[in-house]
């Protein structure tokens, strides 16, 4: 039982001695209406929702195109939105927000 647990321990290790990490990029965008109503919340989801897919975006190719796996603690997103923010009154407007992504992705050698 030792020797399998040795064993296991020495596989685990190997794996990881010869992994490199490199850095993944992802992209999203999300466009929609906020009305008068919706105030800030409505911003915030647009905002959210294209950082979440640049994520995805990144994710995937990490894990689909490079066969890795994906260290999501890692991701920082850079996100613009036009227009950046919503005025206290405004009359309701589109919102457009473009969100960029970056990851580090575990590969095996």
């Amino acid at each position: 039982m030792k020797t399998l647990i040795i064993a296991v321990f020495a596989i685990l290790i190997s794996q990881s001695v010869f992994a490199k990490t490199i850095q993944v990029t992802g992209r999203g965008s999300e466009y929609s209406y906020c009305n008068a109503n919706s105030g800030s919340f409505c911003f915030n989801n647009i905002k959210q929702r294209s950082e979440d897919e640049a994520e995805r975006d990144a994710r995937w190719t990490c894990e689909m195109t490079h066969r890795g796996r994906s260290l999501t603690y890692t991701t920082f997103t850079n996100t613009f939105c036009s227009p950046n923010y919503l005025p206290p009154r405004h009359d309701g407007t589109w919102v457009n927000c473009r969100s960029d992504a970056r990851m580090q992705c575990e590969v095996q050698n």
